[in-house]
């Protein structure tokens, strides 16, 4: 007997809905790693039935549906759907070939979630899966040291299940859709990047941080409450997501430098008796380019306060692990802001 059902025969297929509630095609198949985790919560009733084993039928709630999904080699291409998925605001490209996408999520009003479709599956067609009103609740994006290509940890909230498989909750539509993974996109590497610190946003142009930064961890976490409503819809699906608290944190391991310790230095922050505000920038610039004379990049700006410092080492010498978390700057009306140009055209 052939056997089927091969873990590298597995794909991640997404695609932006235009709609909560209405699961689309997916657009891409993304080079991501790992599998949803949905839990249909069925449960035992807490009933006396005349013996110690179950009788009774257990019931079904509402279910808990994640998927924790890794990015191992992040290109360009990916921060798209990434970025659209923590912070939404429903954000389109502009530009011809060399595609520019600006993420500049609100802080004073709710930006609306984008929610996608996820495909996931492997050679068995008939054991596919399709989540509908897909986001994240965190994104977790790691620059190595040794200037390698950044990874990506992702965790997903899913909001409805259908699959191929189900008599009672058909894929519709039909899945999986035929996508292939790009197979050369352009990679995120840390070699890639320049580092920028200072007092102000318009000062940052000529405040870069030179033989310092070792290597840096990007943590994003959104809080999403689950909006269920008795709508006679005969299902569990998630009717919509209330946006809660949002936190954004900057993590880097730093060579002792005179940016970094010493007076006017950020550690010299993070030991004032007031909390020091500044600003920090990091650009990705590839070599390759999007198109002639543009290069693939990404420029993020953030207000920050830095909020704690640990002891680190690199090989023989210390370093200090410093964390900033970001804040909203009513003044220049940010938090994060975030500007990648790459190919990827839709999500």
């Amino acid at each position: 007997m052939a056997l089927q059902g091969f873990t590298r025969l597995r794909k991640h297929q997404f695609g932006r809905q235009a709609a909560h509630g209405t699961p689309v095609a997916a657009t891409k198949a993304y080079a991501f790693r790992g599998t949803p985790d949905p839990n249909l919560n069925w449960t035992d009733p807490d009933v006396d039935v005349g013996s110690i084993d179950p009788v009774a039928a257990p019931y079904r709630q509402a279910p808990d549906m994640t998927a924790a999904l890794t990015d191992n080699a992040m290109r360009y291409n990916s921060l798209p759907l990434m970025l659209s998925a923590i912070f939404g605001g429903n954000v389109t490209p502009t530009g011809g070939a060399a595609k520019t996408w600006h993420f500049a999520p609100a802080s004073t009003t709710v930006d609306v979630p984008d929610v996608h479709t996820y495909e996931f599956g492997d050679d068995v067609l008939t054991d596919w899966f399709q989540f509908g009103d897909s986001l994240l609740e965190s994104l977790e994006i790691t620059a190595p040291e040794g200037l390698g290509a950044c990874t990506a940890t992702m965790t997903w909230r899913l909001g409805s299940i259908a699959s191929s498989g189900s008599t009672d909750s058909p894929d519709s539509p039909v899945v999986p859709t035929d996508h292939d993974v790009v197979p050369n996109e352009v990679m995120l590497y840390l070699k890639d990047c320049g580092i920028y610190w200072a007092d102000s946003l318009y000062s940052l142009d000529a405040a870069q941080v030179v033989d310092a930064l070792h290597s840096f961890v990007l943590r994003i976490t959104q809080e999403w409450d689950q909006k269920r409503f008795a709508n006679a819809s005969q299902n569990f699906n998630i009717n919509g997501y209330g946006r809660g608290p949002r936190a954004i944190e900057f993590e880097g391991t730093w060579a002792k430098t005179a940016e970094t310790v010493g007076i006017g230095s950020m550690s010299d922050d993070w030991m004032r008796d007031v909390a020091q505000d500044s600003f920090l920038r990091f650009v990705f610039t590839s070599v390759e380019e999007a198109a002639p004379g543009t290069p693939y990049s990404w420029t993020v700006n953030m207000p920050i306060r830095w909020f704690t410092r640990t002891e680190g080492e690199v090989g023989n010498n210390t370093a200090v692990v410093l964390t900033a978390h970001a804040f909203y700057d009513p003044d220049e009306d940010i938090v994060f802001d975030s500007t990648v140009v790459c190919t990827q055209a839709s999500l």
